[in-house]
């Protein structure tokens, strides 16, 4: 990987993937949160990804990757490794283009989002954990000469992503602060590249459950160390990156701030994201909500709050909420 990723992720490369995958993808809303205004003293939108076509951002990245090759590496298939989401939106995108695709699964993937990925055409494989699901996927993919695409290390993945940031910046171009959940970094780095080009002063916020806090330690010493990493209900969130990724330097550069939220709070917001807004949330999509609920945000006029998901089974989501979807809202 090049050690200076900002000359393979531009705002240039961010507009062009826009372009290409625009035939494909929605332009989300950007929807006021009347509540959180309220309680934050700022005007707070709601940047709703789990209202893209599969019910997150993923199709973004992978449209683009796969829009991004010659037909010939397409027709000999892709391959990834994935706790869900990734492979939905790859599956899909894989589907729209006619592209073989194999995922590569931990055996406690969300038995929904598994269907989702069989109903798309995907071969899937399932392993003890992501870690040994990755390895598998590179593995295979090497042997077989099959394009292995990652969720989040790859300047592509990251261009795709950073299409939300223009987004963003086209409805609410005075937007101060961007608040967005991390799990590799893809999706915060490119909407750092893309946000922070248009300007400079505005702050980007990342957040990560506590127990998985991955590259927020990362940042926090400024290199790749050992980091005790547990398993979160959001398990979007829960990446084991890479120490050569491309989404460390590009977080050191455009991110501000990592808030990390704990379990119980990710549970709050999404019972909250239910009541105020009647969305249904994965714990992944709620996770920046929790992160504003516990940590306020002083001295911001205009807040944009990624949500970035939706893909969750009826019986998870009810066994999350379980007494929150009779309390008392908060």
């Amino acid at each position: 990987m090049s050690s200076e990723p900002h000359t393979l992720i531009t705002p240039r490369s961010i507009h062009q993937a826009r372009e290409r995958i625009a035939p494909f993808i929605r332009h989300t809303p950007l929807e006021p949160s009347p509540a959180l205004s309220q309680r934050l003293g700022a005007r707070v939108f709601l940047k709703l990804e789990c209202l893209q076509v599969t019910g997150s951002f993923k199709p973004r990245i992978s449209f683009n990757k796969l829009l991004a090759v010659d037909e010939a590496t397409r027709a000999r298939g892709a391959v990834a490794s994935t706790a869900g989401g990734h492979g939905i939106g790859l599956s899909y995108a894989a589907r729209r283009l006619d592209v073989p695709v194999e995922l590569f699964l931990p055996r406690t993937a969300d038995p929904r989002k598994v269907e989702v990925m069989r109903r798309n055409g995907a071969r899937l494989h399932f392993f003890e954990s992501v870690p040994a699901a990755r390895e598998a996927a590179q593995a295979h993919a090497c042997e077989h000469q099959r394009l292995f695409v990652s969720a989040y290390n790859d300047p592509d993945i990251i261009a795709g992503g950073g299409t939300v940031g223009l987004e963003v910046l086209e409805d609410l171009p005075e937007v101060d602060l961007a608040v967005v959940g991390i799990g590799g970094g893809g999706l915060i780095s490119g909407m750092g590249v893309a946000m922070k080009d248009r300007n400079p002063r505005m702050k980007l916020w990342g957040v990560q459950p506590e127990v998985s806090p991955v590259l927020a330690e990362w940042l926090r010493h400024g290199r790749p160390v050992p980091v005790e990493a547990r398993p979160s209900i959001a398990d979007g969130l829960g990446a084991q990156p890479e120490p050569d990724t491309l989404t460390l330097p590009l977080a050191q550069k455009y991110v501000d701030r990592v808030l990390l939220v704990p379990e119980a709070d990710i549970q709050d917001a999404m019972a909250w994201l239910l009541e105020e807004h009647q969305l249904v949330v994965e714990p992944s999509g709620a996770a920046t909500v929790a992160a504003l609920l516990r940590h306020p945000p002083e001295g911001f006029r205009d807040i944009a709050v990624v949500i970035t998901g939706r893909n969750i089974s009826r019986a998870r989501y009810v066994h999350l909420l379980g007494e929150r979807l009779t309390a008392p809202p908060l």
